[in-house]
């Protein structure tokens, strides 16, 4: 019946904008990582225990054995996933050390202090913590798959140099999360002062400002993630790691790769982000979020849903028995009104 697929459509459409204008509003913490430091004094004397996965090893301390067992059943398709979707074929040696606390991952490699995980590319070793500078759990899988992009990316494009952005979005394309508190932030910037220039959000990486860190992440996790999906393969963008590799340069393998400049793809990706990010403004008013949590609120939002249902098969009865007219006006008697 198109009437009842017609206010269907929209009740659902409605429900999922506030579904997730609620999930927005409540968010998570910020769990950072890092593309820096130096390897000296990464054998924490607390990470005495080993596994090897092939060429990996992963040290971790021992109140960490469960967390480390599961690590090392996911590590394998971890790589090959990032492997085959950056290059293909690359060295897969690496040094992982699991630690329980992120302050020792600050201690030992210099990293700001709200970072819960690093990785020092050239060497392949890196640093991820169970818990977060603010005693919450990490997602280990998300923060250690975060951590390998780095290096996998190191070793896809030959060394050659390339912004702290580009390695900050393309590790975090990888994980699998959606981080409400960052997706909040850069959805804030689309809609305040506008999202930074590149540069900007390039010396953003570098600053001790947590919110300015957490715009930075988002917009380039956004712009990459689009970069990669310009085609259903994503061949264009492993183009233009190759062309990379091959020494070209960062901004002239844009052009050899995607047929666009660097700005101009900028400039498409920003174009759509209003459009994106339309569920902001819902969460804007001040008043709003209070009514999403409230008991109140989902009662009420169930009891709508059963009445709009009762309406739908109220009017498919009524069709079924031809009391609708030819100008769609109910005759015999008044069926009310069914709103949205």
């Amino acid at each position: 019946m198109r009437f009842a697929a017609k206010y269907s459509s929209k009740f659902i459409h409605a429900v999922l904008v506030l579904a997730t204008a609620l999930m927005l509003w409540l968010g998570i913490a910020l769990q950072a990582r890092a593309d820096a430091g130096t390897p000296t004094g990464w054998d924490v004397e607390m990470a005495n225990q080993r596994m090897q996965i092939g060429q990996i090893v992963l040290k971790y301390e021992p109140d960490l054995e469960d967390d480390a067992r599961a690590l090392a059943d996911a590590i394998p398709e971890y790589w090959s996933r990032i492997e085959q979707e950056l290059a293909g074929d690359l060295e897969d040696r690496m040094t992982i050390i699991l630690v329980n606390h992120a302050g020792r991952i600050a201690d030992t490699t210099g990293v700001h202090r709200w970072a819960a995980g690093v990785a020092h590319s050239p060497s392949g070793r890196i640093m991820i913590s169970r818990h977060a500078p603010d005693g919450s759990r990490t997602e280990l899988g998300n923060l250690l798959k975060h951590e390998m992009v780095h290096v996998a990316l190191y070793r896809a494009v030959g060394n050659q140099p390339l912004p702290r952005w580009f390695h900050e979005g393309v590790a975090e394309s990888f994980t699998n999360n959606i981080d409400f508190a960052r997706s909040r932030a850069l959805a804030a910037a689309v809609f305040g002062p506008g999202v930074p220039r590149l540069e900007l959000i390039e010396r953003n990486f570098y600053q001790e400002d947590p919110l300015a860190a957490s715009v930075a992440y988002a917009a380039s996790r956004d712009l990459v993630s689009y970069l990669r999906a310009r085609d259903d393969r994503g061949s264009d963008f492993r183009q233009f790691l190759h062309e990379i590799r091959e020494g070209h340069g960062f901004e002239a393998s844009f052009i050899r790769s995607f047929g666009l400049s660097l700005a101009e793809l900028d400039a498409e990706w920003r174009a759509g982000l209003s459009g994106r990010f339309a569920w902001f403004p819902i969460i804007g008013n001040e008043g709003l979020p209070l009514a999403l949590v409230s008991p109140l609120f989902v009662i009420a939002l169930w009891r709508r849903k059963k009445r709009f249902r009762e309406g739908l098969a109220r009017l498919e009865r009524e069709e079924r028995m031809g009391r609708v007219g030819p100008y769609g006006r109910y005759h015999g008697g008044y069926a009310g009104s069914v709103r949205m």
